[in-house]
């Protein structure tokens, strides 16, 4: 076990890798802001601090309302640090700015400090399907939990207490348990949503309340299990505690090359579109080719995860899908039968990738789909440890589909026009499934909208 009094050193918090950090979770989000804060600025970092939520007003603090560019320069200047939001007088609340502005102060500071979530001083909380609301330019999500949660009631310590009774399957008058802490730190549904591919640390804070500092530290280690950086502490006392067993196992194994593990990224796009009347794949969505719609958010998380690469199986006829997948360097497969059905177009894939670790599979007639999902996907599949992942939305699972290389043989089985659906429905225990915010990603369009 290792103490510091520093959470950046706790959190291993390097703001020139990573300049902009989100916070998200429960109580305690805005202290964590203003602790990270004095530190960079007694490092000479000049720090910009704002919401994608709200937070509450301090007059006292340095303020530039709208993100008001004069301000932020005179504030940064003066006091190494500013908030930059818009301003409601009458609630005393600050909310956010738009993208565009956010994008605009950005190059003042050397770090932006977000808060990307609400809590309303709850220790802990479940995200409701618009949280949290995570700026695309973060480059490191921290995710705060009140450790004061565990042992007491639901409904008492958990903001909208109902979200995470569902996720844990409990009643409100349940007491949190340090196993429920763990599963709402690592589940892509709750803590780690919408992390998608970027860092992640977790803090446990108010270990200082007698009693809680064991099960903090117990929830770590079991969280560095995972892979997950967790600190316990007080933000108060400005006192933090780590395992340092992620520390010690990256300086042993920093000589050692680590397995990479491959994932090919598969778009069946061979398909004769019967249903539609013409070929639905080139039908424009809201000024887009379906299939070039769902090429480029393959390509869009392509390039946010390590170590895969993109197959794309269609129809010898289909030159211009050709020709876009291998303008972003992906492989192409032919289709010679595609009357075989969607089965025919898997197992080509499956064949070329069957040296990847992991397949992703999905369709083309799926146009809402976001790379933000495909991320996620990937994230619950390594993260929950399962041969397989699929998207949910309700009773209704759907693509894209991931299968581990032990289902390979079970996918080269299959036959006409079926996908690995059956393969799934006979695995449940094996599946990680990510609830989706947005039912249309899920919707085929089969005719013309």
């Amino acid at each position: 076990m290792i103490r510091t009094d520093s959470i950046l050193k706790a959190l291993d918090i390097d703001a020139d890798r990573y300049p902009v950090l989100s916070v998200v979770g429960g109580g305690g989000k805005t202290s964590l802001i203003f602790r990270m804060m004095e530190e960079l600025t007694a490092a000479g970092k000049k720090v910009i601090i704002t919401t994608t939520t709200h937070m509450a007003y301090d007059p006292e603090r340095p303020f530039a309302e709208d993100g008001d560019m004069i301000s932020i320069k005179q504030n940064l200047e003066e006091c190494g640090y500013t908030i930059a939001a818009s301003l409601d007088r009458e609630k005393r609340k600050i909310g956010a700015l738009s993208e565009e502005k956010l994008k605009e102060i950005k190059v003042l500071a050397d770090v932006m400090l977000i808060e990307a979530d609400g809590a309303k001083r709850y220790p802990l909380k479940v995200p409701a399907g618009w949280e949290p609301v995570i700026w695309e330019q973060t480059d490191l999500v921290i995710a705060v939990a009140g450790i004061d949660a565990v042992g007491r009631p639901i409904r008492e310590v958990c903001h909208r207490p109902e979200n995470v009774a569902d996720f844990l399957g409990k009643e409100t008058e349940k007491k949190l348990t340090e196993e429920d802490i763990v599963r709402i730190v690592l589940s892509t549904e709750a803590l780690r949503k919408c992390v998608d591919g970027r860092e992640y640390r977790v803090l446990l804070n108010k270990a200082d309340i007698p009693g809680k500092f064991q099960a903090a530290e117990s929830i770590a280690d079991r969280l560095e299990e995972q892979g997950i950086h967790a600190v316990w502490g007080s933000l108060r006392e400005k006192e933090y505690h780590t395992c340092g067993k992620l520390e010690t196992e990256r300086k042993r194994t920093a000589q050692i090359p680590s397995k990479r593990v491959k994932l090919a990224l598969i778009m069946l796009a061979a398909g004769n579109s019967r249903r539609f009347g013409s070929n639905k794949l080139m039908y424009e969505v809201e000024g887009n080719t379906m299939y070039l719609r769902t090429l480029r958010q393959l390509q869009k998380a392509a390039a946010k995860m390590q170590n895969s690469r993109i197959v794309v199986v269609t129809q010898e006829k289909y030159a211009e899908i050709i020709d876009a997948a291998k303008e972003i360097g992906a492989e192409v497969l032919i289709n010679p039968q595609p009357e075989r059905g969607i089965s025919s177009s898997m197992q080509i894939g499956l064949e070329i990738a069957k040296d990847a670790d992991a397949c992703l599979f999905t369709v083309s007639d799926q146009p809402w789909l976001t790379a933000e999902t495909i991320i996620a996907l990937h994230d619950a599949f390594q993260s929950e440890n399962k041969g397989m992942a699929c998207t949910v939305w309700g009773e209704k699972t759907g693509n894209p589909c991931i299968f581990s290389e032990k289902y390979y043989k079970e996918l080269m089985a299959i036959s006409e026009d079926k996908g690995g659906k059956q393969i799934i429905k006979k695995h449940p225990e094996d599946v990680a499934y990510l609830k989706i915010s947005d039912e249309r990603e899920l919707q085929d369009v089969d005719v013309p909208l």
